[in-house]
């Protein structure tokens, strides 16, 4: 009986792992994902106003509405910026899109500062 149980479970992982191939870039297929999986990969955009920055920590304190794709009420909040983002670009009091993704921590950043 332990032994069928092991051979079953040994199956299901193999048969598991090949049902989720890993290509060339190391990327996952959107294929079989729930919308949600999907949806938390992409950007969402949001207006936003920069209370402060932290070029230092590479944080951003903003306020922004509400974030129905997320969840999210209206809030202020400190937020991590994405390595590539250049700071040295906005100020306090600024008012802009952001752009936010979630990264592998499972944390949203923010991956894109544009003015309007």
């Amino acid at each position: 009986m332990k032994t069928k149980f092991l051979n079953t479970l040994v199956a299901t992982v193999l048969l598991g792992t090949l049902a989720h191939p890993v290509f060339a870039d190391g990327g996952h297929s959107t294929h079989g994902k729930t919308e949600k999986q999907q949806k938390h990969q992409a950007e969402i955009m949001v207006h936003a106003k920069i209370n402060n920055v932290d070029q230092a920590k590479s944080i951003i304190n903003v306020s922004h509405g509400p974030i129905a794709k997320l969840g999210w009420p209206a809030m202020t909040m400190d937020m991590k910026v994405a390595k590539d983002v250049d700071l040295s670009t906005v100020n306090a009091g600024e008012e802009l899109m952001i752009a936010l993704k979630q990264g592998g921590d499972g944390i949203y950043m923010i991956s894109k500062l544009m003015k309007h």
